[in-house]
């Protein structure tokens, strides 16, 4: 186990199934969340990584609640959601191919053994089974013959302490260059009292090379932000939704003023 540059047609073709799950919106068909980090699952021939298992369920792994609180908000709207389910520790979506990032080779300084110096070959099938599948069913909303979706929101937690830091935001807003729904997310978070909201915090998508919203975004002119929670208030169901009773009617009013 560790260096794999193929596998049976069959097996690629069941992982790259396993790779999305998706939510079919009725009412709101037109809102399309996206949650690139919802999973932590690794396909079965690299085991995990070559790493103790407690680290694939950290938020090294995946964004912490992020998952859950992308569906409650979907149900509660009856909106469409897309959830990556692979680690970005095998796969990072939101990371361009090349970018360094994309396949970590550490894990804040931890080593991640079967993503040291991989070949060509392996990133390819990875790309395969992790983002072609995340890919086409984003772009089927959005660009199909048939789109159905007006925009999308990129939903993500982020950790509270960072190094030494202890972040304060508690609702972050990401975009650039398109404002048609970072402008009245903003102002409709800015109407509730319940979380600290901010833009481009705690990361700026202003000065970032990521990869979602650029692709499925800014280079095809679908309007797009990205959503970042703090993962301390997504620690239980309750606290899920509670913020989801909050993000969702603020989502709601965003897409609204697409209209």
């Amino acid at each position: 186990m560790g260096r794999i540059e193929n596998l049976p047609a069959e097996d690629l073709a069941r992982y790259a199934r396993e790779a999305v799950s998706i939510r079919t919106g009725r009412r709101n068909s037109g809102i399309v969340l996206l949650c690139e980090h919802g999973g932590f699952r690794i396909p079965a021939p690299w085991g995990t990584l070559g790493l103790p298992e407690s680290f694939t369920g950290t938020h090294y792994g995946y964004d912490l609640g992020s998952r859950n609180l992308t569906l409650k908000i979907a149900e509660m709207l009856d909106a469409t959601a897309i959830v990556s389910n692979y680690s970005r520790l095998f796969l990072d979506y939101n990371r361009k191919s090349h970018d360094p990032s994309c396949i970590r080779p550490d894990m804040g300084g931890i080593p991640v053994p079967f993503n040291e110096q991989i070949s060509e070959s392996e990133r390819e099938l990875r790309e395969r089974i992790a983002r072609h599948p995340v890919e086409t069913a984003v772009a089927d909303c959005l660009e199909g013959k048939a789109p159905v979706g007006k925009g999308i929101i990129s939903i993500h937690s982020f950790s509270h302490v960072w190094e030494t830091l202890y972040r304060d935001c508690e609702i972050g807003v990401m975009w650039k260059h398109d404002t048609r729904l970072k402008t009245p997310l903003m102002a409709a978070l800015a109407q509730q009292d319940s979380f600290a909201s901010a833009e481009n915090e705690p990361y700026s998508f202003a000065e970032s090379d990521w990869f979602t919203l650029d692709r499925h975004g800014l280079s095809v002119g679908v309007p797009n932000a990205y959503i970042e929670i703090r993962n301390d208030l997504l620690s239980n169901e309750q606290r899920i939704d509670k913020m989801a009773e909050i993000l969702a009617p603020a989502i709601e009013a965003a897409y609204r003023a697409l209209d």
